[in-house]
């Protein structure tokens, strides 16, 4: 395709060029070094301490896999399941519990799912919350149904927390080393809408085609023609670009392919069935835009879980800062 026509394969990567600028890189990168931050330092330990009672009750995991569940709702598909990674190899979960998580820990984002899918696809942001509240209640029946796979009572651990400027400084470059590399799959499979709008077949099945392997393009085209459960089918499924993005992760926790596959068909489908049922107990009357024009969402720019996550980072530096100051002052007098 890229020698019969480069144009077409030249136009889909500048588009995903510029979905990384104005969306992906503002949204995901703060709560890519945030996760880590919180796992470098053992601030997870603490926060999980407080979150023991109910991970346990309700995931059968450790605290600390709380704050991988939260990050996972809050940060969209990899912040989940790279934390999962690093708390796996950090000794602060089993196997067993790391392979569960993988599995219901990877979730889109309030920004993407309120934020485009919501305002700027159906111009309703009641429609974005509802599809985003029926993305996370069908990852956390995942996670209640997986603690009946894992008999092992999880343990709480203290674990003083660590403030120092390496922490920060390798949390900074591996949450822009694993958004790199996020947004080099996406440039990858940006090449793919362009090339199936070429080919000769009815929109209907050209829908379903981009959604099997990118989630953006296939809710915008699917919103012209289907219902709106049918976003969560495609947000849950998540598509092979982001499988391909959360690779090294579900090597890591040691997932296999098949099994990470199947949950995500039935996030999916478990996701437009609670939406469905929603939606008819709160209707929404939405505004679809034309599936011909080109848009480029820039709501992440403003959304609220990125400037939250952005002030904590400021806050930790700010702490760290004068930790170190406090410690140099000692050691002169």
């Amino acid at each position: 395709m890229f020698f019969f026509d480069p144009q077409c394969i030249v136009n889909g990567v500048s588009n995903g060029l510029k979905v990384c600028e104005t969306a992906v890189i503002p949204a995901l990168f703060p709560f890519m070094v945030l996760s880590d931050f919180l796992v470098r330092s053992k601030l997870s330990e603490v926060i999980g301490n407080a979150l023991a009672p109910v991970t346990k009750a309700l995931f059968r995991l450790p605290g600390c896999a709380g704050c991988a569940v939260l990050m996972s709702m809050a940060g969209g598909y990899p912040v989940g399941a790279k934390m999962t990674a690093q708390l796996l190899e950090n000794g602060d979960i089993s196997c067993n519990q790391g392979k569960r998580m993988m599995l219901f820990c990877v979730n889109s984002g309030p920004a993407f799912v309120i934020g485009t899918v919501g305002t700027v696809i159906f111009s309703s942001r009641k429609a974005g919350i509802i599809l985003y509240v029926s993305l996370v209640v069908s990852a956390l029946i995942m996670g209640i149904v997986s603690r009946f796979f894992d008999s092992s009572s999880p343990q709480i651990k203290q674990k003083n927390i660590t403030f120092d400027a390496k922490v920060i400084s390798k949390s900074v470059t591996e949450a822009m080393n694993a958004t790199l590399g996020i947004c080099a799959w996406i440039l990858i499979f940006s090449c793919v809408g362009p090339i199936v709008d070429s080919l000769p077949i009815v929109k209907e099945k050209t829908v379903w085609i981009k959604s099997l392997f990118e989630v953006t393009g296939g809710c915008m085209d699917a919103a012209a023609i289907y219902p709106m459960s049918i976003q969560a089918l495609i947000m849950g499924w998540s598509g092979l670009s982001v499988h391909c993005q959360l690779l090294p992760y579900i090597r890591a926790t040691g997932v296999k392919y098949l099994h990470f596959l199947l949950s995500r068909l039935m996030h999916g489908a478990l996701s437009a069935t609670i939406a469905d049922f929603l939606f008819r107990i709160f209707p929404c009357e939405t505004d679809v835009f034309s599936s011909s024009s080109q848009i480029m969402p820039e709501l992440y720019s403003v959304s609220i879980p990125a400037a939250v996550s952005m002030i904590l980072l400021a806050m930790m530096l700010i702490a760290d800062m004068s930790f170190k100051r406090i410690k140099t002052n000692n050691g002169e007098a």
